[in-house]
């Protein structure tokens, strides 16, 4: 078990700087195997369980998050944090992984805990790749983030020049755009690939076209928007993104909204629900722009028992504020939040937390 480091108000702002440069990159991360965390398990279901609410033993878990130094990383430091001041001597152990990786690795009881997104929960409950077979068993501790939005930023100059205002208009016109998604291996390009298709747009079309659509991280995506290589960049990420306000600085930019068809393919395909990203988050912004968000979801394993799930929630709630202040997009994250964890329904002893303080019935 790796020792808890200090942390000080310091490390908060070193956090908040590190998180608002690196949401794109939360889930890019290879999984890896740790035989050796020791769980907090029991041999009884956790249903089943008398909750020792009165219990002040600290909790030592292993977290399953995504790449070293992203944005899962800084969530791992907060969330060990909040244990920290919960219940005294209590720490998360960070284990860099992916989202899709971390399911399996909860789900084998190899780590406690697990960062995932909808997206990576709804592709495990149907079974479809990368997953072999269906989870059907998954169980979470809280919604650590409710709001990476969808966005699909473009070149003002292409836009102008094909006088497109949306995807449907790109179909419409058959234009030969240059469109980039996240790489393959992060479960957000799904979802943008389902936003596509909504609207008309497929691989095969677009070369026909004569553009192309590209799978690629955010570093790559932006130093071909800012080269003239690509024309439209589509993500999930929180509003304001750093690599979009770095852009706009050399690069005009527009940023679009869905129609609503593809708000509700996007909600029957991956059960995401519509947003707003208010005019004026960006300086180039001018009116409300409509899309889909997607939460950041904790899952945990069922070996861990219940009075610690309960403990677990109730450290998150504890904390709020240590949580509301990592990026403004979730300055407004409440305990009610915290439990809407979606499709995947949350562990016994976190619901009892929840129900216990009124933030679900």
């Amino acid at each position: 078990m790796m020792k808890k480091s200090t942390f000080t108000k310091w490390g908060v702002m070193f956090i908040c700087c590190m998180l608002i440069t690196g949401m794109a990159a939360c889930s890019d991360g290879e999984s890896s195997q740790n035989d050796q965390s020791a769980p907090a398990t029991s041999t009884a279901s956790a249903k089943a369980q008398t909750i020792n609410k009165e219990n002040t033993d600290a909790i030592k878990v292993t977290l399953a998050g995504g790449s070293v130094g992203g944005f899962w990383s800084g969530l791992g430091q907060v969330v060990s944090k909040s244990f920290g001041d919960s219940y005294g001597g209590s720490a998360a152990t960070y284990e860099p992984g992916s989202g899709a990786g971390n399911i399996k690795l909860v789900d084998e009881n190899q780590v406690e805990l697990g960062i995932i997104q909808d997206v990576e929960g709804v592709a495990a409950e149907k079974g479809i790749p990368p997953f072999a077979h269906k989870y059907e068993n998954m169980k979470a501790i809280a919604t650590i983030y409710k709001n990476a939005t969808m966005q699909i930023m473009v070149r003002d100059e292409f836009a102008k020049k094909h006088r497109v205002k949306s995807l449907k208009d790109i179909a419409k016109k058959e234009v030969p755009a240059r469109i980039a998604i996240n790489q393959q291996g992060n479960l957000n390009s799904l979802a943008a690939k389902t936003a596509l298709e909504s609207n008309g747009i497929t691989e095969e079309k677009l070369k026909k076209w004569g553009g192309s659509l590209t799978w690629a991280g955010s570093s790559q995506r932006w130093d071909a928007m800012g080269s003239n290589r690509m024309d439209v960049s589509i993500d999930f990420v929180f509003a304001p993104d750093a690599k979009v306000q770095e852009n706009e600085v050399h690069t005009d930019l527009q940023l679009w909204s869905v129609n609503q068809d593809t708000v509700d393919a996007l909600k029957k395909e991956w059960e995401l629900p519509a947003q707003t990203i208010p005019k004026g988050t960006y300086d180039f912004q001018k009116k409300d722009v409509q899309t889909v968000g997607m939460r950041g979801i904790i899952l945990v394993s069922d070996k861990v028992n219940a009075t610690d799930q309960y403990k677990m929630a109730k450290s998150l709630v504890d904390s709020l504020k240590n949580i509301q202040v990592l990026h403004p997009a979730m300055k407004d994250m409440t305990a009610k939040n915290l439990a809407d964890t979606g499709t995947i329904p949350l562990a016994p002893g976190a619901e009892a937390f929840y129900k216990e303080i009124g933030a679900i019935k």
